[in-house]
């Protein structure tokens, strides 16, 4: 039985994500298709627009047959543990097959990537420094240099899923799995604003935030038509979490710089949002997305201790599963190296479990509606059988 295996945020679930899906199929010819997919808020420390059992469950009426957690503890961290966490999921249920979506498909390419993000050759290390030198972004210096490196255009580089897809080889190598990694092309452009058949999430979530409803709708697989809560901003909560913190609470979050701390101490007692406490801490060593993550580690909890003492999963997270997908489920139990836990009960002692809960019933606040506000819906949401 050849299971293929896809990590992802779904957020939204889209024309493009379904494509993908038969995609994987196509290209493999398995006989099941496994998701492994983030919780309440995203790899940029965003909440998502649905919840986690929607999106699961648009998924699963959409070409996959089994959705897995990536623990936020992964989820919102930066592409290499991102990347750890969704491969070491896939990888100890014993997937054949890892496939993933880039605007670059070419194997060589994306291996000598992987190399280079596992050890940085000297010649890329001293033209970054250069670029740094002379006035550039980390991210830019870095991308001109490995594309000075790698002689290939440094526009061709700028892509998160080129990242992401060198990042999951590096992880496959370094966990030993037996999991072949599968690059298709991805239709339609990552941050293209533009509404379509192929929209991006981004593009998506846009059209929702200005009350184009039906236009986002119309991107979206008819079986996937979820119309999100309106979410209010998480300015007050977070800020009210960061400062009661001591600049000591705030130097023990996860990958942060020495001085950085500092930084966010006085700047979130000068900020009224968190968009204004973005642009106080944005410079060009930290990227947005590296800060707001930063702010989500705060607002939920997550500290470099945790980060450390969890390298990879624990245990594997059952989600949801069609309900003809019975054999699936038998074969995975086989393979597993983690236990398969569908019943969040068995999971209540567990650290990165607890983070979970945390990211849930923080996200439940930013609702209005009293039902969507109740604490502990880890333990009150069904688990989803399509």
């Amino acid at each position: 039985m050849k299971i293929a295996g896809i990590i992802a945020e779904y957020n939204p679930f889209h024309n493009g994500h379904a494509w993908h899906i038969a995609e994987t199929r196509r290209l493999t010819g398995c006989a099941y298709v496994v998701v492994c997919m983030d919780g309440h808020f995203t790899q940029r420390g965003e909440p998502a627009v649905l919840s986690k059992w929607d999106r699961a469950a648009c998924a699963l009426r959409c070409g996959a047959d089994a959705v897995f957690e990536l623990p936020a503890l992964f989820a919102i961290r930066s592409a290499d543990a991102f990347a750890l966490g969704g491969v070491g999921v896939l990888g100890a249920l014993g997937v054949d097959v890892l496939s993933f979506g880039s605007e670059l498909t070419d194997p060589e390419l994306i291996e000598k990537l992987a190399d280079i993000h596992k050890k940085e050759p000297t010649s890329v290390s001293d033209d970054v420094r250069r670029g740094l030198s002379g006035g550039m972004s980390h991210a830019r210096a870095w991308g001109e240099a490995v594309a000075k490196y790698l002689g290939v255009p440094a526009e061709a580089l700028n892509s998160p899923n080129l990242i992401l897809a060198a990042e999951y080889v590096r992880a496959i190598r370094e966990a030993s799995f037996d999991m072949a990694p599968l690059a298709i092309p991805r239709r339609g452009g990552y941050h293209e604003g533009e509404l379509g058949p192929f929209a991006s999430a981004s593009a998506i979530r846009g059209a929702f935030e200005r009350g184009e409803i039906d236009a986002a709708l119309a991107c979206v697989p008819e079986a996937a038509r979820c119309k999100p809560d309106k979410l209010h901003p998480m300015d007050d909560l977070l800020l009210y979490r960061l400062r009661e913190m001591t600049a000591e609470a705030m130097a023990a979050l996860p990958d942060m710089s020495e001085g950085l701390e500092t930084r966010l101490y006085r700047a979130c007692r000068a900020a009224a949002t968190r968009r204004e406490l973005l642009e106080m801490l944005k410079c060009k060593r930290y990227t947005y997305a590296r800060l707001s993550r930063m702010l989500t580690h705060a607002a939920l909890g997550m500290t470099a201790e945790v980060v450390r003492a969890h390298p990879a999963p624990t245990y594997a997270r059952l989600l949801g599963m069609r309900r003809d997908a019975e054999p699936l489920l038998r074969e995975l139990k086989r393979r597993a190296r983690l236990p398969i836990a569908s019943n969040p009960g068995s999971l209540r002692d567990d650290p990165v479990f607890r983070l979970e809960c945390r990211a849930t019933d923080f996200w439940a606040l930013l609702h209005d509606a009293p039902e969507r506000r109740l604490p502990g819906r880890e333990f009150t949401e069904k688990f989803i059988q399509i």
